[in-house]
């Protein structure tokens, strides 16, 4: 009798040790995903200064529907634009970033050419 005590018993801990690990994985599993913007580049010359500001209109209508994918109001928007700028920067290659610059010494009025 007191083999089946012990054998109840350690499964019982074993459950008790799970349990948390299955909350876990259900609260993580309940998580929306995280949007994922994609900006169209490779049909743009980024040195060049309309393709330039083509691209900041492109990441701006990209930056708002992110923003509003994820229900933001007031000053809420305005951080997660300026998350997203920062993100984007992170994202931008070195060419694409020198580029940029070059386009913004041409006459570009665009705040992504600084990184």
């Amino acid at each position: 009798m007191s083999k089946i005590v012990n054998r109840i018993a350690a499964v019982a801990a074993l459950a008790l040790a799970a349990t948390p690990i299955i909350g876990l994985t259900a609260a993580h599993a309940g998580e929306p995903a995280q949007p994922v913007a994609r900006i169209k580049v490779g049909d743009l010359r980024l040195s060049d200064p309309a393709d330039a500001r083509e691209f900041a209109r492109r990441v701006n209508i990209a930056a708002n529907r992110a923003c509003e994918a994820k229900g933001f109001r007031g000053l809420s928007v305005k951080a997660c634009l300026m998350d997203f700028n920062e993100d984007l920067k992170d994202a931008l290659s070195e060419k694409q970033v020198a580029e940029l610059k070059v386009a913004q010494r041409a006459g570009a009025k665009i705040e992504l050419a600084t990184n």
